[in-house]
């Protein structure tokens, strides 16, 4: 039989739709694809290439070991550190990095061989090929430094609140860091150490020279859309935030007050990892674009070019400003710690920050020194009072748990570990095992030990160690702890 034309062709015109819709389909995805990639050059601001991806800015000649920017005094100053294994550990937001840097350099011996031999060490181990490296070596290649460390205000709170780190520099803690300290058991105690202006920046040539704070509050809540109506052009204002718990971010929440932030401006980028991320949009300097930032990161840091400081309330956020106190929106540069950090060089170093020596190098550092230093310090949270306690005993004596409650939003409860004068803290997670039944492993945060557990109403029962890779002592197989009578 001979087929009709019409039908010879109808295969070839079927496989021709399906390839022009596939071909729409690529096209599409592309332009996506080309669109998502030139959102996030725009919006990821500098980006975080410098110090294993913790800062934006190139510190080179701001670290101790070759600190040629850094401003120290010409002579020596009133504190030392002479011993290595005395020196506090200081970790904070990447706008305090050349001070505390400087601060190491004039206070700590020897600090520049220190680190440069450690980082050294560090770097060789993690260039080795090794099956299994050396946790010390990493930790200190990954914070960038082991008494001299960074990892920006983020990480640097939580480094801080799970006893890593003995001194924080930067902002308050945020308030989702004030409460992972109160779910840890810990109080975080903030001294201010100096006075810099939060300021707002707008391109350079965008004729607004002044705003007042009710004016940013209304911009940032979403009353205020467009710059005529603070005095500028017909033209939208796209209110950049910062991300969420960065110093920036905590302060222009604390600046807010009761008056809510609008959603953040967002964008999206192909993950390597696969699938979609969404990112708060950071400074873009784009038509009606408005930012905020620490002035030393303009001034001295110099993150932004072709922009210009806002007044608030008709009041430029200069030095004098900062130090006579007239400009309104001044906060303080703070070194955190914990409140249960007794150690003597630890509060030595915060009464040095004080000191003349310690206010002269702050300022000649980048930020103003106090006007009164005897303002105090603040505790930043309070300490939970609900859990229960846990007590028991096995051949190496008497053993109490501290068991708290499981805040919402946290997977595992907190534990703390008491035996004669060691003190661990630790967390419960519990799982369902392949019978139905569940069990509970104990652990600590740098899971140095994990031990499993049945942990009922009225006792806890040790059922087995998993592992012990530290010299923490642990209750034995069998032991049992049984709940107090409150």
């Amino acid at each position: 039989m001979i087929m009709s034309e019409s039908k010879v062709k109808k295969p070839h015109y079927v496989r021709n739709t399906l390839l022009v819709l596939l071909a729409a389909f690529l096209f599409v995805q592309a332009v996506r694809h080309a669109m998502m990639n030139s959102d996030r050059d725009k919006y990821m601001g500098h980006g975080f290439e410098y110090m294993n991806g913790y800062s934006s800015t190139d510190f080179s000649g701001y670290h101790v070991y070759d600190g040629e920017k850094l401003n120290l005094l010409d002579h020596p100053v009133s504190f030392h550190i002479e011993r290595e294994e005395d020196m506090p550990v200081l970790d904070g937001a990447e706008a305090c990095y050349p001070l505390y840097n400087a601060i190491a350099l004039s206070v700590y011996d020897n600090i520049a061989e220190i680190e440069k031999d450690i980082w050294k060490q560090a770097e060789n181990e993690m260039n080795s090929r090794q099956a299994e490296l050396d946790q010390e070596l990493m930790d200190v290649f990954y914070c960038n430094g082991k008494y001299v460390s960074f990892t920006n205000t983020v990480r640097a709170y939580d480094r801080l609140i799970r006893g890593d780190v003995d001194i924080v520099f930067g902002a308050r803690p945020s308030a989702n860091q004030r409460r992972d300290a109160t779910y840890m058991y810990e109080q975080i105690e903030t001294l201010p150490i100096g006075r810099e202006a939060f300021v707002f920046f707008v391109e350079e040539d965008n004729p607004v020279e002044s705003l007042s704070s009710e004016q940013v509050r209304a911009i940032y809540h979403g009353d205020i859309t467009n710059w005529r109506e603070s005095g500028g052009k017909n033209q939208e204002i796209i209110a950049f935030q910062r991300p969420e718990d960065s110093g920036s971010q905590v302060v222009m929440e604390y600046f807010m007050g009761d008056v809510s932030l609008k959603e953040p401006k967002t964008f999206e980028y192909d993950s390597a990892m696969g699938g979609v991320v969404k990112q708060v949009a950071q400074y873009h300097n784009e038509r009606g674009a408005l930012g905020y930032t620490f002035r030393y990161f303009l001034n001295s840091l110099q993150q932004e070019t072709h922009v210009k400081m806002l007044k608030i309330d008709g009041i430029e956020p200069s030095v004098e400003n900062i130090r006579n106190g007239t400009y309104p929106i001044i906060v303080d540069v703070v070194a955190a710690r914990l409140v249960s950090n007794q150690k003597e060089n630890v509060i030595g170093l915060l009464n040095f920050l004080l000191s003349d020596d310690g206010q002269k190098l702050i300022e000649k550092n980048g930020y103003a020194p106090l006007g009164d230093r005897n303002t105090g310090s603040r505790i930043e949270n309070e300490l939970p009072d609900s859990y229960e306690v846990y007590r028991g005993s096995d051949e190496n004596g008497e053993w109490e748990i501290w068991l708290f409650p499981q805040p919402e939003d946290y997977w595992a409860r907190l534990f703390i570990l008491k035996h004669d004068d060691q003190t661990v803290k630790g967390q419960i997670g519990t799982y369902i095992k392949e019978d139905g039944s569940e069990s509970s492993e104990l652990f600590d945060h740098r899971f140095l030990f994990e031990i499993n557990a049945d942990v009922q109403d009225e006792k806890i029962v040790i059922q087995d160690l998993i592992y012990n890779k530290s010299d923490i002592l642990l209750p034995s197989q069998g032991t049992v702890l049984t709940k107090e009578e409150k």
